[in-house]
């Protein structure tokens, strides 16, 4: 009796402890570590591919290799993709998504389909770009300098969220969300080609899936301080009257992005139904460089504090009159309708109806550092 236990109890471990099927090794597989997806003039999708290609030895380095492909859908451009390369194409390490201004126009469900119905793409950490022309033209780069462009292409997104060019980041799963909620819309980097460089052009503005506007750098950055975050450096240079004479007239660069924002947003609805939006920030500004003559004693860096405050009032109104255009309600305001005024949320058209809101915004700047020299 003991050996027909001993005997099953054998049975049974064995069949607990075989291997995986289905499992596939990573010299087998060509991982795709960047995707660009563009529109062609007969309206199909071209997907470009960066696949990094394992090591034949252990003492060899990756290499990648660029292909393209095109089809009527993502899939079957993916699909078409799959039948031009040697070995097995999987995107489990795909960390950038380009995505070209014709498609984006076009709307951005048609790239982003595919990844939420295979469980097997990831999302959650997959970085979204727009490119303002043709992202393949990118992604064939290839390498820029010693990195592969999805290396490359990952440590720019990096450096330039450190600069408050956009932040916070956005990844598919975000831009997902915002796309199911209809009082909330986003922005994405947009970056392009400058000669054999890499350079970031501001961001590009969404409403709902479409492609609707875009900011250029500096009004990228004061976007995020709106907003009331920073990626830990947000620097402006401007030119800057102190005195009373045109010699007076000084640069001077400052960061406000070292120092926490504080920030009112408030959304009223008046009697008549209009919507009013209350912005105010308050920046503390460190000063990094100043090239005027002028002796920035206490009445000087008064001036300068009600100069900068008004001139980035000013550059805050018009941030918020292009997003008005571009119908891009990234505060949220039709956020704040739908949880506090739903009743007047569902009178509202509101990609009509936004463009309508009145917005008060008011920058204030308070230089609270000159540094060592005067």
């Amino acid at each position: 009796m003991k050996r027909i236990f001993d005997g099953l109890l054998l049975f049974i471990i064995i069949a607990l402890t075989t291997g995986c099927w289905d499992h596939e090794y990573l010299k087998d597989m060509n991982l795709a570590y960047s995707i660009a997806f563009d529109l062609t003039k007969d309206h199909k999708i071209k997907q470009t591919v960066e696949l990094i290609i394992p090591p034949e030895t252990e003492q060899s380095a990756t290499k990648n290799e660029i292909h393209t492909a095109t089809g009527f859908s993502t899939r079957g451009a993916s699909n078409e993709l799959r039948n031009r390369v040697r070995g097995n194409m999987r995107v489990i390490k795909n960390g950038v998504q380009l995505i070209g201004k014709s498609l984006a126009i076009n709307g951005l469900d048609a790239p982003m389909d595919v990844n939420f119905r295979d469980p097997k793409n990831p999302t959650s950490n997959v970085r979204m770009l727009i490119a303002d022309k043709e992202a393949g033209d990118i992604v064939n780069q290839k390498k820029i300098g010693e990195l592969k462009i999805g290396e490359f292409l990952t440590s720019k997104i990096t450096s330039l969220e450190n600069m408050s060019l956009f932040y916070p980041p956005e990844t598919m799963d975000t831009v997902f969300h915002s796309l199911k909620d209809p009082g909330q819309d986003f922005a994405l980097p947009l970056i392009g080609m400058e000669g054999d460089e890499v350079a970031a052009k501001g961001v590009a503005l969404f409403h709902d899936q479409y492609y609707s506007g875009m900011l250029d750098t500096e009004q990228s950055i004061l976007l995020v301080l709106l907003k009331g975050k920073t990626g830990g450096n947000a620097r402006f240079t401007k030119t800057i009257d102190i005195g009373s004479t045109d010699s007076s007239r000084s640069e001077l660069s400052y960061n406000v992005g070292k120092k926490k924002i504080k920030r009112t947003f408030k959304v009223n609805v008046a009697n008549n139904g209009d919507v009013h939006v209350t912005l105010n920030i308050k920046l503390r500004a460190i000063l990094e460089e100043y090239t005027g003559t002028h002796l920035l004693d206490d009445k000087a860096i008064a001036r300068l504090n009600q100069e900068l405050s008004s001139m980035m009032t000013s550059d805050a109104k018009d941030v918020i009159r292009e997003l008005q255009k571009a119908k891009c309600d990234i505060f949220g305001v039709g956020r704040k309708l739908i949880a506090y005024h739903n009743p007047i949320w569902k009178q509202k058209n509101w990609k009509e109806d936004y463009q309508k809101v009145h917005f008060h915004t008011n920058v204030q700047v308070s230089i609270i550092d000159t540094g060592i020299t005067q």
